[in-house]
């Protein structure tokens, strides 16, 4: 019941927002739109059994558009970014991991106008994903072993996209995406072991292993992703 009420009011609050006219402003020389990615709203409205551990496929939480009012031509960027710390210790182990996940897209775009309510676009993107991870065990038994692993993933790309997306009023919008993009680069592998006895300064061991493999990867994106923007 406590979920069925935000959703009523959501339903209300579209339904009195829809407006008439023309979508697009032929009296400005831009069209500014800022999106931000709504699926976790939508799960916290709408899904009822409380599962909202399924992992978004489209990691641009925020997306720019900037086009051309009459000719619909223009740049998009979309960013995304996220970080997580967490620490595990059982009395043996302790367990510290760190995760930083940057990707970044910049491309052209054509936007096409279908309706009084709907518009359309399609463009091309240049993209840059960056992800760090590290993680260090600690196991205190008789001898104390650190074992620090370290990833490091660089991959540059490109690929098409397309958008639809919905008007409720001049200047509020929602609406979703697909793509396919392919990229490649380097991923670096690190591992550090370190043993220390009690009594000692200096490890009784040390070990350590690296590789740097070449990574490609092509990805398709259902239009599975809802975005909520502004128009200005």
């Amino acid at each position: 019941m406590k979920k069925l009420i935000p959703t009523v009011l959501l339903l209300g609050c579209i339904q009195n927002c829809i407006a008439q006219g023309s979508i697009i402003d032929t009296s400005k020389m831009f069209e500014h739109t800022v999106c931000v990615q709504m699926n976790g709203l939508i799960r916290q409205v709408f899904n009822f059994n409380n599962n909202t551990s399924s992992p978004v496929p489209n990691p641009y939480l925020v997306t720019y558009n900037i086009n051309l009012a009459k000719t619909g031509w223009g740049l998009r960027i979309g960013t995304g970014y996220n970080y997580t710390s967490g620490t595990t210790n059982d009395g043996i182990t302790k367990t510290t991991s760190n995760i930083d996940d940057l990707q970044f897209r910049l491309g052209i775009e054509k936007r096409f106008v279908l309706s009084d309510k709907w518009s359309a676009g399609a463009g091309i993107d240049g993209i840059v994903q960056l992800n760090d991870d590290k993680t260090v065990a600690v196991v205190n038994q008789f001898d104390t072993t650190t074992t620090t692993t370290k990833t490091n993933i660089t991959t540059y790309g490109a690929g098409t996209m397309v958008w639809l997306r919905y008007h409720l009023t001049k200047s509020i919008v929602i609406g979703t995406e697909a793509s396919f993009y392919y990229t490649s680069g380097k991923q670096k592998n690190s591992t550090d072991v370190v043993t220390i006895s009690p009594g000692f300064i200096q490890p009784i061991s040390t070990s350590s292993s690296s590789s740097n493999p070449t990574i490609s990867n092509g990805t398709f994106n259902l239009p599975v992703v809802f975005y909520l923007g502004v128009k200005f």
